[in-house]
Order: C-alpha cells, then structure tokens, then sequence
C-alpha cells in the first residue's frame, strides 16, 4: 500500500514539473480580425537585429513562405515582392522592410496583409568543442487596409552542437541550422489562423 502511495505522488511531482516547464507561446490575435479580409499575404524580407551574413534571414524567409501555404494562404513570389518593393527605395538604395507601409503593399502586390518579420537573436559564436545555435524570430501581420497589427507571435529554438574538430563543429551547425529555423518557424505559424484554402 505504501508503494502505491509512493508511485501516486511520484506521479503528481513528475507532472507538475512537466506543466511547469511548458510554456505558451507568447502570441496576440486581435479581437477584430477578420478571417474573410486576410486571404492574400505579402511576406517581407525578414530583418535582421544579430550579426549574420544574411544566409540565416533568406533561410527563415524561405521556410515562413512555405508554412504559409501549408496554412492555407495562396502563395505570393517572393522575388514579385522584392521586386515591387525596389520602386519604393529612393535612389535604388535598398531600404528595411519594417519602413514599408503595410497599406502600399495592397497596391504593390493586391495583398490583404503584410507579414512583418525579424531575428531578435541569431547564431552565437563558436567556442572550443562547442557551438550553441539560437533562433529567436518575431512576426507581425498587417492589415493592409488599416495598418493594424492583426496578429503577432514571437518563438525561440536551440541547438547544441559539440565535436572535437572545427570542421566537425561547422558541419554540425550547419546541419542544425535549418532544423532550428524549421522548428522555430512551425512554433510560430501554428499560431496563425487558417488561410482560405483550409477554411474552404
């Protein structure tokens, strides 16, 4: 009897530590979002707050562009986008998507929103036998009716890479790159309302 008692609160420790180390990801949808008025969305450069060579930004870019149409959204080139965008930037000096009014993007493209992303943390030094790789993101969409954030959500995700070799090191964090960027990306995107071609 005493064993089974001991099992039960066993039980009731291990799944309170368990809720208590999962969290919610951090996400707003606004009161008045109207699912019928975002059916098309324009994906932005996504902007870079770390020191990178912008390999990492084209990756996120990338795969946010891919989950979106998962998600049910039509697909809207990226490379129309940034061309569109050029008209905007005086003197063909490219300038950061976080300036471009949401409400030019209905024009530029027919968008309904624009999605509005940034690395808030990016991939960390290599250290000897050791290269830790952390992918923070941030995403805003946009009416481009109104200007109005619609929806945002920010997310996290970490690789830790050990080897005794800086070559061995690199290959592992390149390999845990895109698998950092896929995950963080799917914890973010999940939390985006479906797009018209799942609404039906």
């Amino acid at each position: 009897m005493k064993i089974c008692n001991f099992h039960l609160y066993l039980l009731i420790i291990m799944s309170l530590i368990i809720s208590g180390c999962s969290t919610k990801l951090p996400y707003v949808l606004n009161p008045n979002y109207d699912q019928n008025s975002t059916r098309i969305i324009a994906l932005l450069p996504v902007e870079n707050k770390t020191v990178d060579d912008g390999k990492t930004s084209q990756l996120l870019r990338t795969r946010l562009f891919e989950e979106l149409y998962f998600k049910g959204y039509p697909k809207l080139p990226l490379d129309l986008i940034d061309k569109k965008l050029e008209s905007l930037y005086a003197n063909g000096t490219k300038g950061s998507s976080a300036t471009v009014a949401p409400q030019a993007l209905k024009d530029l493209v027919g968008a309904d929103a624009g999605l509005y992303c940034t690395i808030m943390e990016g991939r960390k030094p290599e250290k000897l036998f050791y290269a830790p790789i952390t992918i923070a993101i941030r995403c805003e969409l946009r009416s481009a009716q109104t200007g109005e954030i619609i929806w945002n959500a920010q997310g996290e995700s970490t690789s830790r890479n050990f080897d005794f070799t800086h070559e061995g090191l690199e290959r592992k964090s390149h390999e845990a790159l895109e698998a950092v960027i896929e995950e963080v990306v799917n914890k973010v995107i999940k939390t985006l309302p479906d797009g018209p071609n799942l609404r039906g």
